[in-house]
């Protein structure tokens, strides 16, 4: 097997992105992320295609190969190559290991974004605790951090895992240890990622969602009770939303009326496609 170069094999992906430049798309989404970087102005599904096809040709790297190529795709302040390199450590994610975590926490903190955040969160920390359950131990710790980024990651780490019927009876609880201190975090990323994970686990877990949430009511959030419960049958969640606007001030830092307590921080509204 031939010895890739990788700064090389990064700099034909970023590249095939500038290729795909779009001026128009380009401003609009710095405008909308609110973003310092440099935008080509390539839409999400083109950016997975172009990391996909090189993946393809390049089944055998080795975890130092792939760490390399990551690091020299971040190293431009470009979003879509920020990008593309968190798409290509998902695309790799069956090659990643525990101590993978600390790479995983550099860009989330150098991330700025939800855009670049839940990728690296909700899917490749995702996958990865599927793979290596040790990797729990790093996400508890983000989700303690006050930086908001890292404690979006912490929560949106078990995205996948509660998702999983499979996974869901290991996970969820531990979801709910970690998301139960967060609920008075009056950040919007922070609650909207907790109502967001709470939404899979309800796909296929309903009532114990329901229950979750109606345990806490006096804490929880309008955002992250929305969020939570939207995939929720009318008749499954009525009595847990009266009992959320029943009488009584309670002191959800969003004026008790189920706002969300920010504008979106960065423009998004905080969620980006994540499937296993």
């Amino acid at each position: 097997m031939t010895t890739p170069d990788n700064a090389a094999l990064a700099a034909d992906i970023d590249a095939a992105l500038a290729r795909l430049s779009d001026p128009v798309r380009a401003a609009g989404a710095k405008k909308y992320l609110r973003s310092e970087l440099t935008h080509y102005g390539v839409a999400v599904p083109d950016v997975r295609a172009v990391v996909g096809a090189r993946r393809k040709a390049h089944p055998d790297l080795t975890h130092t190969d792939i760490v390399a190529v990551t690091r020299d795709l971040w190293a431009p302040p470009v979003h879509e190559s920020r990008l593309a390199a968190c798409l290509w450590l998902e695309a790799y994610a069956d090659r990643l290991a525990l101590d993978d975590t600390a790479l995983l926490a550099e860009l989330i903190g150098e991330s700025g974004t939800w855009a670049l955040v839940d990728v690296l969160a909700g899917s490749v920390a995702g996958r990865l605790l599927l793979r290596v359950p040790r990797a729990e131990a790093a996400y508890r710790a983000w989700a303690a951090q006050d930086e908001m980024w890292l404690r979006r990651s912490g929560v949106l780490a078990f995205l996948l895992p509660v998702r999983s019927v499979q996974a869901y009876p290991r996970w969820f609880p531990v979801f709910a240890e970690v998301a139960d201190p967060l609920l008075t975090d009056t950040r919007f990323f922070v609650r909207k990622a907790i109502g967001w994970v709470l939404r899979e686990a309800s796909k296929h877990h309903p009532d114990e969602v329901v229950a979750w949430v109606g345990a806490r009511v006096d804490r929880i959030s309008g955002l992250t009770l929305r969020e939570g419960l939207k995939r929720v049958p009318e008749e499954q969640k009525a009595a847990v939303l009266l009992a959320y606007r029943g009488p009584g001030p309670r002191d959800r830092g969003d004026g008790g009326d189920g706002g969300d307590g920010g504008d979106g921080g960065d423009g998004g509204d905080g969620e980006v496609n994540v499937s296993l």
